[in-house]
């Protein structure tokens, strides 16, 4: 009977597995340490490699969380006598490997809640089999090829923003799991500011806010009705902005890599081209935050028509999807041929891998409709959502024959989509419970 009783209390107890998700980060970790690169590497690796380590400004928008993030981590890790691209690279492989963590940590939750109707499970399969399927998500997750591509070298600054998606992600449940409770709210304020402040880091921070959203209103829409709460999340964002100021500050002290040259004459201009993002006040800073030297075009235009007046249509939509298969296609079989283009013997394993993370999607719908909506909306935008967004040219490798230069990307972008890949390998560890 007291067996019994125990493992009945154990059932109900949430308590999270933080032991377990720090060895799924540590084995991230270890697998990014013995490919890490030893110096810089190809496109943007040496310009994020060097504003990290002197506080200077890279390409518009500046990303100013990473250089300052990166500046205070490379100082540390210098006491040690790294190399300086040793340094960066590694910040970018701790943080990839905290954010396959923190969607452990999710990804074993939601298992815990599919499994707590099922009386018929003995009780020591209802504590194994979330951790099975949230360790076979992070070794999935982890070792997806883009993932793994970002996370040995600091070629860019998704994989803070990956963590970013991650903790997130964790918050929401956490508040999901808590909202009942006094000072639940601050859970949510916690990830609008983790958000928000993330943001200057890359706004692909921002694409949990619509999962957070709708799991807000499905599960205690009048929490948003709180004066409180509602005026704690205005100062959230006030001050996560309030980090782009670096950006005109620094820049007047003209560091020696200085694009853009973000210069303000009043910090008033610059608040209010920080608060509007760039839609007005202080020219220099809003042209970076605005990204206007890309060039980018909205999302209903044909990014491939030179004169900038042709509409976006089905044709191309339906290439700019293909891309993405293409990209998702490396993930998990990447050494099975060396073909770019998708259709040769890597295409078994990537459907395998496509229908686990669909059925880890339904295993997150039975879970409760929090987790499936939660889980849900944040795969859509991921996925969907992002590849009708970023509205991209033909396929660098995936043009048709003949495809004038200009109408083509400059280079393949999967690492677009790398927060995608990540969460796509935690899905298939559902799936793979589930399975």
């Amino acid at each position: 009977m007291t067996d019994a009783r125990h493992d009945d209390a154990h059932l109900r107890d949430p308590r999270p597995p933080y032991l377990h998700a720090l060895g799924a980060a540590g084995m991230a970790l270890g697998i990014y340490l013995l490919t890490l690169a030893p110096t810089t590497w190809f496109w943007d690796t040496s310009e994020y490699i060097a504003t990290a380590h002197i506080l200077g400004i890279p390409h518009p928008p500046g990303n100013p969380l990473f250089v300052v993030v990166g500046r205070a981590w490379s100082i540390l890790l210098g006491l040690v006598g790294l190399s300086v691209p040793v340094r960066i690279n590694l910040f970018a492989a701790v943080t990839s490997a905290a954010a396959t963590g923190f969607f452990f940590l999710v990804a074993h939750r939601i298992l815990r809640a599919w499994l707590a109707g099922d009386r018929e499970l003995s009780a020591p399969w209802h504590l194994r089999l979330p951790l099975v399927g949230a360790w076979a998500g992070s070794l999935m997750g982890a070792t997806a090829y883009t993932v793994w591509n970002q996370s040995n070298v600091n070629e860019k600054v998704y994989t803070l923003s990956v963590l970013v998606i991650a903790l997130v992600s964790w918050l929401a449940i956490r508040w999901r799991d808590r909202k009942d409770e006094p000072g639940a709210g601050w859970y949510l304020v916690l990830a609008l500011y983790i958000m928000v402040l993330g943001s200057t880091n890359h706004l692909m921070s921002l694409l949990p806010l619509p999962a957070l959203g709708l799991l807000v209103l499905l599960e205690k829409p009048r929490v948003l009705l709180d004066s409180r709460l509602l005026t704690r999340g205005v100062l959230a964002v006030v001050l996560g902005l309030s980090f782009n100021f670096f950006l005109p500050l620094r820049s007047a002290q003209q560091p020696l890599i200085n694009e853009g040259e973000p210069v303000c004459d009043s910090m008033v201009g610059a608040a209010v081209a920080i608060y509007t993002n760039g839609a007005r006040g202080c020219e220099a800073l809003a042209y970076n935050l605005r990204r206007e030297q890309y060039g980018k075009p909205s999302v209903m235009a044909d990014p491939t028509d030179p004169r900038g007046i042709a509409r976006r249509d089905a044709s191309l939509m339906l290439h700019q999807f293909h891309n993405y298969f293409q990209y998702f296609d490396w993930q998990w079989a990447r050494g099975l041929d060396d073909a770019p283009v998708p259709g040769n013997s890597r295409l078994p394993v990537s459907l395998l891998v496509l229908g686990l993370g669909l059925w880890g999607l339904m295993v997150a719908v039975r879970a409760g409709p929090g987790w499936g909506v939660y889980m849900g909306t944040l795969t859509v935008t991921l996925t969907v959502l992002l590849v009708f967004y970023l509205n991209f040219k033909y396929g660098f490798s995936l043009a048709p024959e003949g495809t004038p230069r200009e109408m083509r990307e400059v280079r393949e972008r999967d690492y677009f989509f790398i927060a995608s890949f990540h969460l796509w390998g935690f899905l298939t560890g559902l799936g793979i419970a589930g399975a």
